[in-house]
């Protein structure tokens, strides 16, 4: 299955791209998961890589904005979202709405909407979900429940291909630089 009402031509440069993309590697620009959910290592869903992917997310928009592509590994394997939908009950639209309610709940609805471009783009008969990250106009926090049930807000940033979290007291440096 691949995106509706694009031409044969169009798909294979819409292929093409995201394989380029893929090919040029991780950067403090570009960032891949796996999964948004499906652990690989131990076959199930685990709900902490959702936190990963949420973290990601907030890095980039703390930094200057970026791309984070859902079903490819660090390796730069395509391998798809097929576990991802699978653990959903559905398809795309439900990965798609199960992302996008994360990103409300735990980042916020505003930040969700005006901030983020997803896209489900096709390789090799795979789908992978393209999420290209604007810079938000303010810090953006991450909100965490510890393992003690307590909520946190914590703070992202990109340094080189990693999301880093910055002390509170780093915050405000931070943002004024």
């Amino acid at each position: 299955t691949f995106l509706a009402g694009i031409t044969e031509t169009e798909a294979t440069q819409v292929e093409t791209s995201i394989e380029d993309l893929v090919a040029e590697g991780e950067s403090s620009e570009l960032e891949f998961k796996s999964s948004l959910r499906w652990d690989y290592v131990v076959n199930k869903v685990n709900s902490a890589l959702e936190i990963v992917i949420l973290k990601t997310i907030a890095a980039f928009s703390n930094f200057g904005g970026g791309t984070l592509i859902i079903g490819v590994t660090d390796e730069g394997d395509i391998i798809g979202l097929e576990p991802d939908y699978l653990s959903l009950n559905g398809n795309r639209d439900e990965f798609e709405r199960h992302l996008r309610n994360l990103l409300n709940d735990k980042i916020g609805t505003v930040f969700a909407t005006n901030n983020l471009n997803i896209k489900f783009l096709s390789s090799g008969g795979k789908e992978v979900c393209k999420i290209d990250i604007k810079r938000a106009g303010k810090p953006i926090f991450l909100e965490i429940t510890d393992k003690h049930g307590v909520k946190k807000k914590k703070f992202f940033v990109r340094s080189g291909n990693t999301s880093h979290e910055l002390q509170i007291d780093e915050v405000t440096d931070y943002v004024k630089s």
